[in-house]
């Protein structure tokens, strides 16, 4: 992924970090000593209040070294061999966690010496665009809003009434946009107007925070072809309750795209994600570029499932997620012969011209799940399955099925992910089996591609989706114990 690179704004000089050069003795080894923002060390001018935290790095090939320092503290890095490092530096805010700014260059340790070196930090947060909140949506149509940084419920009128099945977006001045069922579009408590929601996509509303534009996107088949609407709004946090739209309509699209279900702009470029697994790339001025971009299946490790989400980051790095929740059974209702269960996802990072990409998060290769013991003596006998689910032990770093992209801050995206795992019955020990419901934010870190969880939901707290599965599981027989979430595998 490309490095974010933004203008330095006067109010906010990002010249941040100075290393003093300073003799220290005799010796064969050398050291770097990095003068924070504040310090009667540092050799710039600093004015912002943001920036709180400091996060210094120094490392080569033999070493590498991470420390963490506040306003007007002094990191030192002893004891180093002679050679050439790289340093990098990142100014954090840590009230809204947000990178304000980061940067990195080379420096040369000589025996005996303290290092004389200086960063300059390259703004991000600032300009870049980051959501101030997370959006969350589940099966049944009721909506939460929640502050990223404080995980505080938010409340909007008419937003969760359980009106809404249509994706809601946030623009750059934190401003929620939204459709409820009756057909009217809303920014926040205002209703902006009324459209027509009979020919809707999936995911019909997405925000292009590069152009300040909201997009809403309509699928529609005919004897005359398959066509792909949008309506663009310009400047909605600006715009009255008749807000005039410019039309886009791509007419030429091929018999066989027979649905479309997501989609992300950028500036000049439009993603469509169509029958489920398909991503094409075409332009704002190019309505007859239809022919198919990507594919899933085209994608090493080759994937299933469906597209659920789409988005472009800053640096024009394409987003996709990707759901492969279902059930193959051989026998569905008694299962005495096994089947196969998916519960599994990815997120799918890709170049702006979709030629390159990477994968996080799937699970590829299977592993049974067996009951324990057998018995002939029950109408309803599971005896193995094969699943297509991340181990227990792998939730924090695999997904469950991800559905949608609630936030995406300057180098983190937070997915709404939901799934199950599950533990077969034990016929001896007399114990039910039990499907393990999960319902949790997942966080992605664009820097190291890390995936951790910010929050698990409880099925009482927010369901981001039902997943059922037939036969009977959980009621083995009357009597028996049920197994605690320590069994899960």
């Amino acid at each position: 992924m490309k490095k974010l690179i933004f203008s330095i704004l006067p109010a906010f000089l990002f010249a941040f970090i100075s290393c003093m050069n300073m003799s220290s003795g005799s010796g064969e080894n050398g050291s770097v000593r990095v003068a924070l923002p504040g310090s009667a060390r540092a050799t710039y001018t600093y004015n912002s209040s943001n920036a709180k935290k400091y996060i210094v790095r120094l490392y080569n090939d033999d070493f590498d070294k991470t420390e963490e320092g506040t306003v007007g503290g002094v990191i030192e890095f002893s004891d180093l061999e002679p050679g050439t490092y790289t340093a990098t530096a990142e100014a954090w805010n840590t009230d809204e966690n947000i990178l304000e700014g980061s940067g990195s260059t080379k420096i040369t340790v000589k025996a005996g010496e303290t290092t004389d070196c200086n960063i300059t930090m390259i703004l991000e947060g600032e300009t870049a665009y980051y959501s101030k909140y997370m959006i969350l949506t589940n099966y049944s149509n009721i909506k939460k809003l929640y502050n990223y940084t404080t995980m505080q419920e938010i409340y909007i009128e008419d937003f969760t009434l359980g009106e809404a099945p249509y994706n809601p977006v946030e623009d750059r001045e934190g401003k929620i946009y939204y459709i409820i069922i009756g057909g009217t579009l809303h920014r926040n408590d205002e209703q902006l107007l009324q459209i027509d929601t009979s020919n809707l996509i999936k995911n019909p509303l997405y925000y292009d925070s590069k152009t300040d534009s909201l997009w809403l996107a309509s699928f529609e088949s005919n004897p005359a072809g398959n066509f792909v609407n949008f309506s663009v709004f310009e400047k909605p946090s600006a715009a009255t309750s008749n807000p005039n739209p410019y039309k886009i309509s791509y007419d030429d699209i091929d018999s066989s795209i027979t649905s479309c279900q997501a989609f992300a702009v950028k500036e000049d470029n439009i993603y469509i994600a169509y029958n489920n697994s398909n991503i094409l790339l075409t332009k704002k001025n190019d309505s007859s570029n239809t022919k198919a971009s990507i594919s899933l299946s085209n994608i090493t490790p080759a994937l299933s499932g469906e597209v659920t989400d789409m988005a472009v980051l800053e640096d024009g790095t394409v987003a996709v997620l990707v759901n492969d929740k279902n059930l193959n059974p051989a026998n569905q209702f008694t299962l005495t012969d096994g089947c196969t269960v998916y519960s599994r996802g990815a997120l799918v990072l890709l170049s702006s011209d979709l030629s390159t990409y990477k994968v996080y998060g799937w699970t590829d290769s299977p592993r049974t799940i067996s009951a324990t013991g057998s018995s002939s003596d029950y109408d309803v006998q599971w005896d193995k399955i094969t699943a297509y689910i991340p181990e227990y032990a792998g939730r924090n770093s695999h997904f469950y099925g991800p559905m949608r992209i609630v936030a995406i801050r300057p180098k983190e995206l937070v997915i709404a992910d939901c799934g199950a795992n599950f533990v077969l019955p034990d016929y001896i020990g007399k114990k039910n089996g039990k499907m393990f419901t999960h319902n949790r934010l997942m966080t992605v870190n664009l820097r190291n591609f890390a995936i951790g969880c910010k929050k698990e939901f409880s099925e009482s707290e927010l369901k981001f989706q039902y997943l059922t599965i037939s036969g009977n599981l959980e009621s083995v027989t009357a009597g028996w114990t049920n197994l605690s979430a320590e069994n899960e595998k």
